[in-house]
């Protein structure tokens, strides 16, 4: 269990960081934004394979609030890139020639997390990850 949940974040982690990248010093208000909603999002994403490397079965209150600002800040992130992609199509900017490499970024991210869901979920259960995870991301069987 850990070891596949650790990779899923690790993913997320590595997508994060090539988005962080592909900003660079681009200064649309927008992808600042973003910029900094994945620099926070890399931050708890550090703490939270920190806590599932050094044990094997963590109890899930021990990456708790971890677990949930990463959730959390994804739900800040896609809005801010959804918005900055439909702005450079309507204005030409600079920084619509990185709209694909970071789409792409945005996408893995996205479906890593609710991948990552679904073995909490299945882990932990359902009613000990639905005040962590966003019900969007869990299988919607519930």
């Amino acid at each position: 269990m850990t070891t596949h949940l650790k990779n899923l974040f690790s993913e997320v982690q590595c997508e994060s960081a090539q988005a962080i990248a592909a900003i660079g010093s681009y200064d649309h208000p927008l992808l600042v934004l973003l910029k900094q909603t994945l620099t926070d999002q890399q931050a708890s994403l550090r703490l939270l394979l920190d806590e599932l490397t050094d044990q094997s079965n963590p109890p899930l209150s021990s990456f708790k609030k971890e677990c949930t600002h990463v959730y959390h800040a994804n739900e800040v992130a896609m809005p801010f890139y959804e918005s900055w992609a439909r702005a450079v199509n309507w204005v030409p900017d600079e920084s619509a020639k990185i709209e694909q490499k970071l789409g792409n970024s945005m996408h893995v991210i996205h479906t890593k997390l609710e991948e990552a869901a679904e073995v909490l979920e299945k882990d932990y259960g359902h009613m000990e990850v639905k005040y962590v995870i966003p019900t969007f991301y869990l299988p919607a069987t519930k």
